[in-house]
């Protein structure tokens, strides 16, 4: 008799996790392409998957952010999702990290990254990280969503939004000149131009404009207008 009862017990056990890891949610916001909002105001950010940005703080508004966003809004808003986790379940900003499925099977995640609306997000390590980085090299062989035209559209795209560029310049004895907005970095050689210009990118994006310019100064720029330029030939 008392086989049975644990029995029972063991059997009640395996019934209510398998029904607490079944439970239903309704997602009743879209912050962006990879962030969405559930009942009781949880934020949850989607594992393995990156879209272009639409609202960071600072970050301007990134090609195909708008479509990445609609995209997600019309397969989830309203609708029943289930959760599932991986190593982590929260971030450093308290968001919830997990991979959505849908009552209809999609798997939210999955599902953006092989229609082309966002990439494999593979800076730190999640147990489908080999199938989203195989469904971003089909939507890209494919040229759908943000890979068609094969790139063109975001270059056309980012013209129209008069963006100010990264510009290099060939100088003499195989040096490079690479320059952003007023601020110049000269004499670099192939492999400081690659960092530069890596560094570049994530610098104008974490910094506003005052910040910028002190970082920029202290990792050697010069600023244009300087007394050197009156001895140009």
């Amino acid at each position: 008799m008392k086989n049975r009862s644990r029995k029972f017990i063991l059997l009640f056990l395996i019934i209510s996790t398998f029904l607490l890891a079944q439970e239903w949610r309704v997602c009743t916001r879209v912050i962006d392409g990879d962030t969405i909002i559930l009942d009781g105001y949880e934020r949850v950010r989607l594992i393995g998957v990156d879209t272009p940005e639409i609202s960071h703080p600072r970050k301007p508004v990134q090609f195909f952010a708008k479509k990445a966003s609609e995209f997600t809004r019309k397969l989830v808003l309203n609708k029943k999702v289930r959760l599932e986790y991986d190593q982590e379940r929260k971030d450093k900003y308290g968001r919830t990290l997990a991979y959505v499925f849908l009552e209809d099977g999609t798997f939210l995640n999955a599902e953006i990254i092989k229609q082309g609306y966002g990439f494999a997000y593979t800076k730190y390590p999640f147990k489908y990280m080999d199938k989203f980085k195989a469904y971003e090299r089909e939507a890209r062989e494919k040229g759908l969503g943000l890979w068609g035209n094969d790139g063109m559209d975001e270059y056309y795209w980012l013209l129209a939004q008069e963006r100010e560029p990264f510009l290099v310049y060939e100088m003499e004895n195989n040096w490079w000149g690479l320059k952003y907005k007023n601020f110049v970095k000269v004499r670099l050689t192939d492999e400081e131009l690659l960092k530069e210009i890596k560094n570049l990118r994530i610098w104008v994006h974490e910094y506003n404009e005052k910040d910028l310019e002190k970082i920029l100064l202290k990792k050697g720029y010069k600023k244009e207008g300087g007394k050197n330029e009156e001895n140009l030939n």
